[in-house]
């Protein structure tokens, strides 16, 4: 049985069909839904995920454009008397700036939720989201079209797990996604400060910025914080560095607080979750390693 190909979805594949391998520029290449299209016909997509696009980024393919054209056909829809773009939101953008009148584009026939699902696929084929884009459009495709986790996954070529861990960082402080926002902290930063306690989750965020801390340092801070376990009739022995090292790479692994608790044989392994979602994400983790 030949596995399902992971990553672009249904979406992206589905709307491209042949053209999206094809050498718009051959003799060969089909060219019945590809056409010249004026910008001044083409509306930008009000499902884009991306909020932020990079200055630079942007100039040197205003650069390029000015200079061969767009060579990547952006993907249109119709709409009302116009156009409304799907994907190439970058190239509609860099093409305006480079003054061109018009573009090559390929007309597909799509409805709101295709055409949300195939601006998310683009951008993250093409430039990387930021986390929480990445996590609004995940949340936007739930919202609008009442899909569940496991189907956004399936759709768009992921785990559950990594949708589920996506989704969580909506729940930090403003504060704190304006660092992830501006790549002073990254998704690991994220996520082990959504380990610790709400109300020490912004001044942790501005100590790993202010100290560079690591994603295993901010780990530990989350582990220092955890509220003191009623003593144990028997202490148990020091944990060793090995078991340490175990700590640490749970943690790390399953984005929560772990505990090793010894017994007189053997021991326990304790994870921490926050909420009925939280224990899901944590068990699909778990099953994943079965």
């Amino acid at each position: 049985m030949t596995a399902r190909p992971r990553g672009l979805g249904r979406g992206l594949g589905a709307l491209l069909g042949d053209v999206g391998t094809a050498d718009v520029t051959s003799s060969a290449a089909p060219k019945r839904d590809l056409a010249q299209i004026p910008l001044a016909r083409i509306r930008p997509n009000p499902r884009q995920p991306r909020i932020t696009f990079d200055a630079d980024a942007l100039a040197e393919l205003r650069d390029s454009i000015a200079t061969f054209g767009v060579l990547v056909p952006l993907i249109v829809r119709e709409h009302g008397e116009g156009y409304e773009l799907i994907a190439g939101e970058r190239r509609l953008r860099a093409a305006q700036a480079a003054g061109l009148e018009t573009v090559p584009a390929i007309v597909r026939t799509a409805d709101d939720r295709e055409s949300l699902e195939v601006a998310i696929i683009e951008n993250l084929q093409r430039e990387n989201l930021d986390p929480l884009e990445e996590a609004m459009g995940f949340a936007h495709l739930m919202e609008a079209h009442d899909f569940t986790q496991e189907q956004v996954a399936q759709r768009l070529g992921r785990s559950r797990p990594a949708i589920a861990n996506a989704l969580r960082l909506l729940s930090l402080p403003d504060s704190v996604k304006a660092f992830v926002r501006e790549r002073k902290l990254s998704a690991g930063h994220a996520r082990a400060i959504l380990a610790l306690p709400p109300e020490r989750r912004e001044g942790a965020a501005r100590r790993a910025v202010d100290d560079e801390l690591s994603v295993r340092a901010l780990e530990r801070l989350a582990q220092e914080a955890a509220p003191p376990r009623p003593a144990r009739a028997k202490a148990a022995p020091a944990p060793s560095a090995d078991e340490h090292g175990v700590v640490d790479r749970l943690r790390y692994k399953f984005a929560t607080q772990v505990r090793l608790i010894a017994h007189e044989r053997g021991g326990t392994i304790e994870l921490r979750y926050a909420d009925a979602d939280d224990l899901l994400r944590i068990v699909d983790l778990l099953l994943d390693q079965a």
